[in-house]
């Protein structure tokens, strides 16, 4: 994994090995979505000893500093990505597959619904559940 350290540190937070793991393992897998118990896990088998709680604590810390963005997928748990380009996400209720996408058509319409409103849009996330075509195609576009 890169040294992230000046990333860290430009962030304004401490350079500690437990912020460097997680951050690095974020920054080695940029499109996935990884839970906590994910980023535990894949530590625990690089012989990080790295607690759960510590692993918690610090995705918070990121995810505050700026540097990740946290994603809320389902109501049981929620998954982590490295803070890149505005995106959105599709999300197959059945297999679970992520698909990120960016559409301007989208980002348009939603700057004109907030000006058509007297609205300021600062930020949004949009997450879309429903059954990706692998699914589709192996259930016979049966609904859940």
């Amino acid at each position: 994994m890169a040294d992230n350290s000046d990333t860290l540190k430009n962030a304004g937070l401490k350079v500690t090995h437990p912020r460097s793991m997680v951050l690095g393992l974020l920054q080695s897998n940029p499109n996935n979505h990884l839970s906590a118990d994910d980023i535990h896990l894949a530590l625990s088998k690089k012989n990080e000893s790295i607690g759960l709680a510590t692993v918690y604590r610090v995705l918070t810390q990121l995810e505050i500093a700026g540097l990740i963005q946290k994603n809320q997928f389902n109501d049981t748990q929620s998954n982590y990505e490295i803070k890149k380009q505005h995106h959105d996400h599709l999300i197959c209720s059945k297999c679970g597959k992520i698909i990120e996408f960016v559409n301007d058509d989208l980002e348009r319409l939603q700057e004109k619904i907030s000006t058509k409103f007297h609205f300021r849009l600062d930020s949004h996330v949009m997450t879309l559940f429903g059954a990706c075509g692998d699914c589709l195609q192996n259930n016979h576009g049966n609904r859940k």
